[in-house]
C-alpha cells in the first residue's frame, strides 16, 4: 500500500502552522501521532496517509468509457457513478489517448476547500508533482480523476468525503468530512505499455498471463505464434488480416524474426503469455512494422517456448541446454568430471572427435579451453549443445558440441579448508603452475599462480610457523608471476609483481631485473636504472644487468633527442628564443648515413638494439 495524499507534506503544510506532529489515520481509521511531516519520502510512501476506501485503487480491470467535455462542461468520472468525484472542464487536451493504470503521470494542481481556502499548491511552488495512477499513492479522487483526463486537459475535479481523506480529514488543514476541489493540469505521462517510450510498440492487453520467470535476451531462441491485423485507426479497414495465425522459432539478436517489432514485443514477454500489441513505424525513428508491409498494425503475440541460450568465450559462442541437469551445483576449477562429448563442424559433417564417459580434471587444459568453459556452466546429466569458436579450441575451426556432464566431484573450497590445507593445497597448485611454465602453456601457469596465491595472500589468521611457509609460498608466486608476464608482455603485471616480491625479499636480484627489465619496455628508464644500479651494487659482474643497463642509456639518450626536437621546434615559433641543436648524422656499421627510424607524428629516432638476451638461468621458474 502506498500513500493516498495527492500533496507533498511540506508544502501541505504551507504557511498554516502545523502542529509538533502531524496525524495519521491507521488501517482501523484510528489517528496515530507517529508521523512527523518533516520527512517527504517517508510520508508519501506511508501506507496509511489517508482514509481506506475500500478497493487500494479504486479502479476496475476492464477499460472505461470517459466522456469527451467541452469547456465548461462537467460529469461524474467515478467508476462507480456515485457523484464521488465530478470533473468540470477549464481546457481540453489533446488527441484520443488518456494515462492508464500504472502509468506515471506529471501534473499541476491546486487544491481549496470549498469555501476557497486554498490548502496546497504545486504551482505556487513551480514543482510539477508525479505519481503512478491507479496504485493508490494518491487519493481515490485522483486516481479515478486524472484517469479521465488527456494530454494538456486543465479540469477542476471535486472530491466528496470518501474520495479525499474522508471522516477524519487532515488536520490541521484539511477539517473532517471534507468535499475538496483540485484544479488539476495534465501534462504528460510515460506509460509502463509503451515499451520503448516512443510509441511504436504498445502492449494494449495482456490476454494470458504467466507465472514463467525471465525474459527472452540475446542469443535466446524462441518459439512463437503470432497474426496481424489492421488497427482500429484504420477507419477503411480496422480488424483486416495481414497475417493469419503463424508459428515461428528464431534467435533474439539474429535478425532472424520476420518482422522487427515481433523480437522487440517477445524480449518483454514470459513463457506462456499472450499479449495485444498495437505497432507502427516511427516516422524518424523505430520501424516496427518493417516486414508486414504494413504501417500500423495490431499484433497478438504468444510466446510458446523459451530457450536460454548462455554466452560463452567472450560472447562468440554459446551453450544452449537441451536437457536440464540436476540439483543446482557446478563443477569448479580442479574438479574431477566424467563427460560424453561429439564435436562437428559448425558448418556442419561428420564428427571431428567422439569420447564416452571421459574422466579428467578441469582446469589442466585437458580440453580445449572453450569446452572446458561450457563443462563449467553444466550440472550434474544436463547436456548442452554448444558452438564453439577457432580460436578458443584445437580443432583449427568452428565447432558444434553436443557434451553431456555424467557426474563431478568439486574440488574442496578455500573457504572450508583449514590452514594447514590452505598451505598445502597453494604448494600443490604452484607446481601445477610451474610445469605449465615448463611447457610452454603460460595462460594456464598465470590462472595456477593467481589461484594458489588465492588459498593464502591474506594470511593474518595464521600462526607464526605458518605465516613463515605462506611468505616463501608468496614470494616464489610473485616472482614466477613476474616471469610470466614478461613473457606475455603484460609489462604493468611485471611491474606489480616484482614489486610484490621485492616487498617480500628487499633486494632480490631477480625481482629487480625482472621490474627493470619491464620499466624499459614502460619506458620509465629512470625507475629502470634505479633498479639496475641497486643490482649492481650487488653483484658488479652481473652480465645481463650491465647489458641492460647499456640499453637503458641508450633509450634515454634516443628519448632525450626525441624531446628536443618536439619541444625545440615549440619554442622555435616563440620569436627564435631558443635554437634546435644541428641534427647529428648517424652513422650505420658501415661509415654509410643511416635514415633515423620513423615512429609516426613526423618524429624519429635512432634505433636502439638490444645487446644478447639475458642469461636463460634468470628466466627460469
Amino acid at each position: 500500500f502506498r500513500s493516498r495524499a495527492p500533496l507533498n507534506w511540506k508544502a501541505h503544510r504551507g504557511t498554516h502552522a502545523p502542529t509538533d506532529r502531524a496525524h495519521r489515520i491507521d488501517q482501523f481509521g484510528q489517528i496515530t501521532d507517529t508521523m512527523d511531516g518533516y520527512d517527504d519520502a517517508n510520508d508519501m510512501m506511508n501506507p496509511h496517509n489517508g482514509l481506506p476506501t475500500g478497493g487500494m485503487d479504486g479502479f476496475d480491470e476492464d477499460e472505461i468509457e470517459y466522456p469527451d467535455l467541452d469547456v465548461d462542461e462537467e460529469a461524474d468520472v467515478s467508476t462507480a457513478k456515485d457523484g464521488g468525484v465530478i470533473k468540470k472542464v477549464l481546457a481540453k487536451g489533446t488527441g484520443d489517448e488518456r494515462p492508464d493504470k500504472g502509468d506515471e503521470v506529471v501534473v499541476h494542481y491546486t487544491g481549496t476547500l470549498l469555501d476557497g481556502t486554498k490548502f496546497d499548491s504545486s504551482v505556487d511552488r513551480g514543482d510539477p508533482f508525479k505519481f503512478r495512477l491507479g496504485l493508490g499513492q494518491v487519493i481515490k479522487g485522483w486516481d479515478q480523476g486524472v484517469a479521465s483526463m488527456k494530454k494538456g486537459e486543465k479540469a477542476i475535479l471535486t472530491c466528496k468525503p470518501d474520495y479525499a481523506y474522508g471522516e477524519r480529514g487532515s488536520p490541521p488543514t484539511i477539517p473532517a468530512n471534507s468535499t475538496l476541489k483540485f484544479e488539476v493540469e495534465l501534462f504528460s505521462w510515460k506509460s509502463d505499455k509503451d515499451l520503448y517510450g516512443d510509441g511504436g510498440c504498445v502492449r494494449a492487453k495482456v490476454l494470458k498471463k504467466s507465472g514463467a520467470f525471465g525474459f527472452p535476451m540475446d542469443k535466446h531462441e524462441v518459439t512463437v505464434k503470432y497474426s496481424a491485423c489492421a488497427p482500429d485507426t484504420d477507419v477503411a479497414g480496422a480488424g483486416d488480416e495481414i497475417v493469419p495465425a503463424t508459428e515461428v522459432t528464431f534467435a533474439i539478436g539474429a535478425d532472424e524474426a520476420p518482422f522487427k517489432g515481433l523480437e522487440k514485443a517477445v524480449t518483454k514477454m514470459k513463457e506462456g503469455e499472450t499479449c495485444l500489441f498495437r505497432m507502427k513505424n516511427v516516422p524518424g525513428g523505430y520501424q516496427y512494422c518493417e516486414g508486414l508491409n504494413a504501417q500500423a498494425a495490431d499484433v497478438t503475440v504468444t510466446l510458446e517456448v523459451h530457450q536460454p541460450v548462455d554466452s560463452i568465450c567472450n560472447n562468440e559462442g554459446s551453450k544452449k541446454t537441451t536437457v536440464d541437469g540436476e540439483g543446482y551445483d557446478h563443477p569448479n576449477d580442479g574438479s574431477k568430471c566424467v563427460v560424453s562429448y561429439t564435436i562437428t563442424p559448425a558448418d556442419g559433417g561428420g564428427a571431428i572427435e567422439t569420447k564416452e564417459d571421459f574422466e579428467f580434471e578441469l582446469g589442466l587444459e585437458i580440453l580445449s579451453e572453450g569446452l572446458e568453459e561450457v563443462v563449467l556452466k553444466m550440472k550434474k546429466s544436463e547436456t548442452a549443445e554448444c558452438v564453439i569458436p577457432s580460436d578458443w579450441n584445437t580443432y583449427g575451426q568452428k565447432v558444434k558440441a553436443v557434451v553431456t556432464l555424467k557426474s563431478f566431484e568439486k574440488e574442496k573450497e578455500s573457504w572450508s579448508m583449514d590452514t594447514e590445507e590452505k598451505i598445502a593445497t597453494a604448494e600443490k597448485v604452484k607446481n601445477v603452475g610451474n610445469d605449465a611454465y615448463k611447457g610452454g602453456k603460460l595462460g594456464l601457469a598465470a590462472k595456477k599462480y593467481l589461484k594458489a596465491l588465492q588459498y593464502i595472500e591474506y594470511d593474518q589468521s595464521f600462526a607464526d610457523e605458518e605465516k613463515a611457509r605462506t611468505k616463501k609460498i608468496k614470494f616464489s608466486l610473485y616472482l614466477n608471476g613476474a616471469a610470466v608476464a614478461i613473457k606475455q608482455k603484460d609489462w604493468s603485471k611485471a611491474v606489480t609483481d616484482s614489486t610484490k616480491a621485492l616487498n617480500s625479499e628487499r633486494g632480490n636480484e631477480k625481482a629487480l631485473y625482472r621490474r627493470a627489465q619491464a620499466s624499459c619496455e614502460l619506458e620509465e628508464y629512470d625507475e629502470a636504472e634505479r633498479d639496475i644500479k641497486e643490482l649492481l651494487e650487488k653483484d658488479e659482474n652481473h652480465k645481463e644487468a650491465k647489458a641492460l643497463l647499456a640499453k637503458v642509456k641508450r633509450c634515454k639518450v634516443a628519448q632525450a633527442k626525441k624531446d628536443a626536437k618536439v619541444f625545440g621546434g615549440m619554442f622555435s615559433k616563440l620569436g627564435g628564443l631558443y635554437k634546435d641543436e644541428p641534427k647529428a648524422d648517424v652513422k650505420a656499421e658501415g661509415g654509410e648515413l643511416k635514415e633515423p627510424i620513423d615512429i609516426g607524428g613526423g618524429f624519429s629516432m635512432e634505433e636502439v638494439k638490444d645487446d644478447d638476451e639475458p642469461n636463460a638461468a634468470l628466466d627460469n621458474v
